[in-house]
């Protein structure tokens, strides 16, 4: 059986997708057999960033309606074989899946491949609560800013609520040079705050959203600190002890934030 995570955020736009599409491409590449299943409803992106879109016939809403099977849906990756994304339905609403059905077809794909990667939508609503209980590790995505980490505190306090698996944590697009000024809280601070494990930290790149523009993962952004990142990101999802990387407030901002006393 394959192992199953479920990426999520509090909120949207803090590029939670991006993430889950560069953990597919990745594992892919590593050898791994795996399948993305786009859980946003009426929001369909994954295609878009795997550059499948012009692939997609039948989709996620097709099987759960029975319009056809679950293998004539899945779409297989030319660059990678053992990629195949089940895209998420664009004119079915989040209260038109229903979870015992959403649990068996993740239980299918979980059957067929190495590892299941779940994008739920973003939030708290109804999309969410259908991809809850399929046995998956939950995994929260979520900015260095208050509003995100608030909506990231409220969506642990809901998992913990419903008994599900204590998240891991993945921060995105944190500044180097804004943790070092302090005006960006660093990324451990900001774990601890939350009470979760840290699983990974991206750093902000303008590289990224450039191969998005090109339908390509952030895997192809050509920026080195990502790619390290998602690959550090990665191999600490899978159970292995890979030190993160250090974001820390330069000594000097230390000093001028305690008022200048060098006692303290």
């Amino acid at each position: 059986m394959a192992r199953i995570f479920a990426i999520m955020s509090g909120k949207g736009g803090v590029g939670k997708s991006t993430l889950a599409a560069a953990l597919a491409e990745y594992y892919a590449l590593k050898g791994m057999k795996v399948a993305l299943l786009d859980g946003d409803t009426g929001l369909r992106c994954a295609d878009l960033m795997l550059g499948l879109q012009d692939r997609v016939v039948y989709d996620l809403g097709d099987v759960i309606e029975n319009r056809c099977g679950l293998n004539q849906a899945l779409v297989s990756s030319p660059k990678w074989e053992n990629l195949s994304l089940l895209a998420a339905p664009q004119l079915l609403r989040s209260s038109d899946l229903k979870a015992k059905e959403m649990a068996k077809i993740i239980a299918r794909l979980s059957a067929r491949n190495d590892l299941v990667l779940l994008d739920a939508p973003a939030g708290i609503g109804r999309g969410l609560k259908n991809l809850l209980g399929a046995n998956a590790e939950s995994i929260l995505v979520a900015t260095p800013d208050d509003v995100s980490i608030r909506d990231a505190e409220r969506l642990s306090s809901l998992l913990a609520q419903r008994g599900e698996m204590h998240p891991g944590l993945i921060l995105n697009r944190v500044s180097r040079q804004l943790v070092k000024t302090g005006e960006m809280l660093p990324p451990e601070q900001l774990a601890a705050a939350l009470d979760l494990p840290l699983m990974g930290i991206l750093p902000e790149s303008k590289h990224i959203y450039r191969a998005l523009l090109r339908h390509e993962t952030a895997l192809h952004c050509g920026d080195k600190q990502v790619l390290q990142a998602i690959e550090i990101t990665a191999s600490r999802l899978l159970g292995a002890d890979t030190p993160l990387p250090e974001y820390a407030p330069s000594p000097v901002w230390r000093f001028f934030s305690r008022g200048g006393d060098l006692k303290a």
